[in-house]
């Protein structure tokens, strides 16, 4: 295990079924007991291992995390996030690990910047189908609710998700970097409340070709607990 790993936060796995329940075996066996998620995949990095099966994604992630997992090559399997690295024959499944850095943002492009990178062409052939099509009564119900709980300036729904697709299109085809120091790797363009789904980044449902990636927890993942609002954290890519 290199020094990068050994300091990790988080490990994140992909496992099929079989194997996921050859994991849950050894780890019964141990007396540990894996936390299931119930409602938001993120649930699980509030425990020391967990896991998050496929149906999980659709329960309250239906219009937003859903698509960004059935359109992945993770569509079908299981993710599993613990705070110690598994050994094998697990380990060969390591996708992503996260740590917490003290980094802040060179530049927060402009409401008019964010339009022109969630209209990027290249980034919307990769776009998920079905991304964000919230009923419009919910998108609506999504604004206010913001406003009233974290007093955010919001106008419209379609205002909101240009946001959230800007985020996303920076990871695919970035446009905006973080400098030397921090290996000159892409990173979130906004804050916490104005974004969503940052599992797609956090467990690279976007099968990004970058060594790291520096992420912001999307609002609902600060709701239910499993990161810290407007933190960055480092993604190390394991996939070589």
């Amino acid at each position: 295990m290199d020094e990068h790993t050994k300091k990790a936060w988080k490990y994140c796995y992909w496992l099929t079924e079989a194997h996921l329940e050859q994991l849950k075996e050894r780890m019964q066996a141990q007396g540990i007991e894996m936390a299931r998620a119930k409602q938001n995949p993120c649930e699980i990095l509030r425990a020391e291992i967990g896991y998050a099966e496929p149906a999980t994604w659709s329960v309250i992630c239906k219009f937003d995390a859903a698509p960004w997992y059935g359109a992945s090559k993770h569509a079908g399997k299981h993710l599993v996030v613990t705070s110690q690295a598994l050994e094998e024959p697990f380990n060969q499944f390591l996708e992503t690990t996260i740590e917490t850095v003290a980094f802040d943002p060179p530049y927060l492009p402009s409401p008019e910047e964010q339009k022109a990178l969630a209209a990027n062409p290249d980034y919307q052939t990769r776009q998920p189908k079905d991304w964000g099509a919230f009923p419009q009564e919910m998108g609506e119900a999504i604004v206010k609710g913001l406003g009233k709980v974290f007093e955010a300036q919001i106008n419209t729904f379609e205002d909101l998700l240009c946001t959230w697709t800007a985020v996303h299109a920076n990871f695919v085809c970035p446009a905006y970097r973080s400098g030397e120091a921090f290996g000159d790797v892409p990173y979130s363009i906004s804050d916490s409340v104005h974004m969503s789904t940052c599992c797609a980044e956090m467990f690279n449902l976007i099968d990004t070709q970058e060594k790291a990636l520096l992420v912001r927890p999307c609002i609902g993942s600060v709701i239910v607990k499993a990161f810290e609002k407007d933190q960055y954290y480092l993604v190390k890519s394991m996939k070589k």
